[in-house]
């Protein structure tokens, strides 16, 4: 049970620690960096993945017997746990060529502490999660930019980058607010893609977390099993070496 928890922690991180990506990359092109709610919302979430971080790489450091060495030795995950775009609330916009390239760093941060997560990598050898949400974020960043490009110009709703992307976020994850509504055919089928996309992604991921809980439970009963079979071989040896005892015994008093 403990082991199972653990699985879905760890793959409910990696998943918020791509979409923290897929938001990061997006601050990051937004040179702009208008403060608007829909920002400040991005913000609390890269708060909350670095929470995240933090408490499992607590784990992890909790396991080293030398842990100063392994923190000199992983340093480039301590990146991972600080929440750069909060920087964009305290430094824009005077230095937001500053703040681009610490969000820049922080994402490859992110994707190298992705890539720590051993039962994460071993599903998506398996599943191609990776796939998955490579398509993900290539889909957000470019739909992000293509609908502003084309919305924009026309729809008052979608006048900057901040709204298509919240736009898209909005539609890959099948909420669907409404505020924002596309006017051109391309950016109705920006949407479509989103949906399709969203929604592809979500069972992709539910599908790749419950293969891998009945994997583990087939190598749960198998280890079981395979116990059993040993313990058994164990109390037939023991019985074996009894009888022979006996006929010993009896041998000896037929003398």
């Amino acid at each position: 049970m403990q082991r199972n928890f653990k699985l879905v922690f760890n793959a409910l991180l990696f998943v918020s620690i791509f979409m923290d990506i897929l938001i990061l990359i997006f601050l990051a092109l937004d040179f702009a960096l208008s403060l608007k709610p829909v920002i400040l919302s991005l913000v609390n979430f890269d708060i909350i993945v670095s929470l995240l971080i933090i408490l499992q790489s607590a784990k992890w450091i909790k396991k080293q017997e030398h842990k100063k060495r392994y923190l000199t030795k992983n340093w480039i995950y301590i990146p991972a746990m600080i929440p750069f775009a909060y920087l964009i609330i305290l430094l824009s916009p005077h230095m937001h060529y500053l703040v681009v390239i610490l969000l820049l760093f922080r994402i490859y941060a992110l994707f190298k502490y992705a890539m720590r997560i051993k039962d994460i990598i071993r599903i998506t050898e398996k599943t191609r999660l990776d796939y998955a949400t490579f398509i993900l974020v290539g889909t957000f960043v470019f739909g992000s930019l293509l609908f502003f490009w084309v919305e924009s110009p026309v729809n008052p709703q979608a006048s900057t980058l901040d709204d298509a992307a919240y736009f898209m976020i909005v539609t890959m994850s099948t909420v669907g607010y409404g505020n924002i509504v596309p006017y051109t055919g391309i950016g109705r089928f920006i949407s479509v893609i989103a949906i399709i996309v969203g929604v592809g992604y979500a069972g992709w991921v539910t599908a790749a977390i419950a293969t891998s809980l009945i994997e583990q439970l087939r190598e749960e009963r198998k280890t079981e099993s395979e116990k059993e079979v040993k313990s058994l071989e164990i109390i037939l040896d023991k019985l074996d070496k009894i009888e022979k005892e006996l006929e010993e015994l009896k041998s000896q008093k037929n003398k």
